[in-house]
């Protein structure tokens, strides 16, 4: 058994090791005889990690923390030693581990491993209950020197929960209210509407009254109280979102205390009431808003493109986040301008210009039918201008149609992408990409990369540059799509002429393009272009 260390050098991670009959663990101290189980190596990770979290910690929540260890470690080992194989056999192994467990910590007497004793009598599960109860209770007759708290582990009963929501709409913190005559505490779990009402963050904070102090002077919020049923349903449900993230960007302490706290919700003597299933918008439905707002006093003198640039607000604010298209929040306003709507749209200048003239006439609109503050609603209007440049920043350098303003949705499929970028004369048409075995969005997103790495590289380098930046588009498509979030959708055509121009020793002394002219040709700055074009080498192994 190893341990990689977490903050404040305390163990944070299980990893088994060479856990063969071979391995030599040495025993405890005190202990003459050599137990060489497996359970043996385990349970001295798990009493060093446990003594380590309870030393960063302080003495008042030694209870809390001993518990939130021990939790952490035990579905750590969940996931490590009995992770696959038919349910009969995952029990047989599990129950075998904590029985030897048992075993082994029954026989000892240091007041550390009473401790680990202690929290895992109290945490693990069913298979492991039993064994660990009976060897707690044997020892506790006799153990000495031990400090009072460990009493107390596990031993905290729910007494109230309440939710708190910013008015933003970006996210709520579900508050759970323990009583404990000694340390009543609460734990506290926030999950984030932005990123899908997912659990981002848990975390162990004062009791229940201090809380709603802090709340309701920081202003904003509502609060309001809730079942502790209810309580449970809406962490659980957004502790599966979490789980079904790719890569959720969670805090350290979530890491920590989220074993906790499944661990108390399963305890509940109630079931979990789960929350009323999230109504979205038809297709219809987002047309009528739409029009809606196009028949405002706040669309007076608006561009042409804004019931289109209105539609993608509402299909972003209802698809990708949770809260619905009438939410006024600074926080959605960068989400919409500087991450989605540039990775999703291909559009020039023109477009890109109406966006911000759009988005304050919607959240004016928006604000006045949810009734906000004024002081959100500008908030909100503030953050549109902080994030315009990165609009600015994203629009290709020449239209990408007939005409300027239009813009190429990739969640579309066009027959006529060819036309669009056929404005080259010598190159014709691009070759059409292969589409097979593609879902939906990558074949999108291939049929409008493709062609514009074809077309940004025969106006840059020469026609005999098309093809090849054509087949690198294609590739990267189709062996790195997760690479797509790592910038602009519109920065990879522009990296990929980069990198062919230096490939092909187009750029430095005695040629007609300098980095810093280069970087001008392609409307992007040479360090992004550098970055960029950097990671498409090192990913599809490409030649320097």
């Amino acid at each position: 058994m190893t341990k990689s260390r977490g903050r404040d050098g305390r163990g944070s991670h299980l990893r088994l090791v060479d856990s063969t009959p071979s391995s030599n663990p040495q025993p405890p101290a005190g202990v003459t005889d050599v137990d060489t189980t497996p359970s043996v190596a385990v349970l001295e990770t798990l009493q060093e990690t446990l003594m380590l979290d309870l030393a960063a910690a302080p003495a008042e929540l030694h209870p809390v923390i001993a518990e939130a260890s021990v939790a952490r470690s035990a579905a750590l080992l969940a996931d490590q030693l009995w992770p696959a194989g038919e349910p009969d056999e995952i029990g047989e192994v599990e129950r075998f581990f904590w029985a030897d467990a048992a075993r082994v910590l029954g026989e000892r007497r240091d007041p550390d491993s009473f401790v680990l004793l202690t929290s895992l009598a109290r945490t693990v599960g069913p298979a492991g209950r039993l064994p660990l109860q009976r060897a707690h209770l044997s020892r506790a007759r006799s153990q000495y020197g031990v400090p009072e708290w460990i009493s107390r582990i596990a031993g905290f009963r729910l007494t109230s929960a309440i939710v708190s929501e910013d008015v933003t709409g970006d996210g709520l913190s579900v508050v759970l209210d323990y009583d404990d005559d000694q340390h009543p505490h609460t734990v506290v779990v926030f999950v984030d509407n932005n990123l899908g009402a997912i659990a981002k963050d848990v975390f162990v904070g004062p009791p229940v009254d201090r809380v709603i102090e802090a709340y309701q002077r920081g202003g904003r919020v509502t609060v309001r109280s809730v079942r502790p049923a209810t309580a449970a349903g809406i962490i659980l449900q957004a502790l599966g979102e979490t789980r079904d993230h790719d890569d959720p960007p969670v805090t350290e302490d979530f890491e920590f205390f989220s074993a906790l706290l499944v661990n108390r919700l399963t305890q509940l003597p109630e079931r979990p009431i789960r929350p009323p299933i999230r109504a979205m918008l038809s297709p219809r439905q987002r047309e009528e808003l739409v029009d809606d707002f196009l028949h405002s006093r706040y669309a007076v003198g608006l561009p042409d493109d804004a019931a289109d640039i209105a539609r993608l607000w509402i299909d972003h604010a209802v698809d990708q986040t949770v809260g619905g298209p009438f939410r006024v929040s600074a926080v959605l306003v960068e989400l919409f301008m500087a991450s989605w709507l540039p990775r999703k749209v291909l559009a020039d200048s023109t477009y890109f210009g109406a966006v911000p003239l759009v988005l304050r006439a919607w959240l004016e609109f928006a604000g006045e039918r949810t009734q906000l503050d004024l002081d959100v609603v500008a908030e909100a209007l503030d953050a549109v201008d902080v994030w315009t440049p990165a609009l600015e920043a994203a629009a290709l350098a020449d239209p990408i149609g007939s005409r300027s303003g239009e813009r190429v949705f990739l969640d579309e499929t066009s027959t006529d992408l060819d036309e669009a970028y056929r404005i080259l004369a010598g190159l014709g048409s691009p070759p059409r990409p292969d589409l097979t075995g593609l879902d939906k969005n990558h074949a999108a997103t291939l049929s409008v990369l493709a062609p514009h790495a074809w077309l940004l590289a025969g106006e840059t380098l020469g026609t005999n540059y098309a093809g090849e930046a054509f087949d690198i588009a294609e590739r990267l498509i189709r062996e790195a799509p997760d690479l797509l979030t790592k910038a602009r959708l519109s920065t990879w055509p522009r990296a990929i002429v980069w990198l062919l121009a230096h490939r092909h020793r187009l750029v430095g002394p005695g040629e007609c393009l300098t980095p810093t002219t280069l970087a001008a040709e392609l409307a992007c700055s040479a360090p992004t272009l550098r970055k960029t074009a950097r990671l498409l080498t090192e990913t599809l192994v490409l030649p320097r």
